[in-house]
């Protein structure tokens, strides 16, 4: 993504977060003011969004290229207070509309960590592991949670902080998107990837 849609998307982005911390463990705890959740917002232009290659917690490989339709692409990571909270909702909201895919990326986070914090949860989508935040960073990502809607390769919709999965008004904006392609998609030239299977050695036992 280049530098001005990453200006576009900080301009349209705001809500309750908690901050990325640089290089700190991430047992680091966010403490910010509980606010009630947000609507996602449209993106104006609808820019690309960058290519998004990773493998996820379960071992299958993810190429957002190849995921027509509709797909939210929400980053998060297991410390962060307002993620967790915000999972029950997604997880609604992916139970109920089937034909939007949810792929979750966790932030910087070895394997192990995140597979004990699902192991009494099913997560609401493929859980991708974005180890050494490049991904993050392609999509401009600096404050967790992060929700992205790509509509045939495009940004449509975006937030930062917990969004209102449960609002009827969030099922309408996604619903308008399905089937409405509107542009041809144009592949972006930046790609991320990395194995998450590299950082096994790194797991706290």
């Amino acid at each position: 993504m280049n530098a001005a849609c990453r200006a576009l998307l900080a301009a349209v982005l705001a809500g309750p977060v908690a901050a990325l911390p640089a290089g700190a463990s991430p047992d680091a705890s966010a403490t910010v003011p509980h606010q009630a959740p947000q609507p996602l917002r449209p993106v104006d232009g609808r820019p690309l969004a960058s290519v998004l290659r990773l493998e996820a917690l379960d071992g299958a490989a993810f190429d957002l290229a190849e995921a027509h339709g509709v797909t939210v692409v929400h980053f998060f990571a297991t410390w962060c207070a307002p993620c967790r909270t915000e999972l029950p909702a997604l997880a609604r909201f992916a139970a109920r509309a089937p034909q939007v895919k949810v792929v979750l990326v966790d932030v910087a986070e070895v394997p192990a960590r995140v597979r004990r914090f699902f192991a009494d949860q099913a997560p609401p989508g493929p859980v991708l592991m974005d180890l050494d935040r490049a991904a993050a960073r392609a999509f401009g990502v600096s404050l967790l949670p992060a929700s992205f809607v790509i509509a045939e390769g495009r940004i449509a919709l975006a937030a930062e902080g917990e969004v209102a999965w449960d609002s009827p008004e969030t099922d309408t904006a996604i619903a308008a998107l399905n089937g409405s392609g509107g542009r041809p998609q144009v592949r972006s030239t930046h790609t991320v990837s990395n194995k998450a299977s590299n950082t096994e050695s790194q797991e706290e036992p």
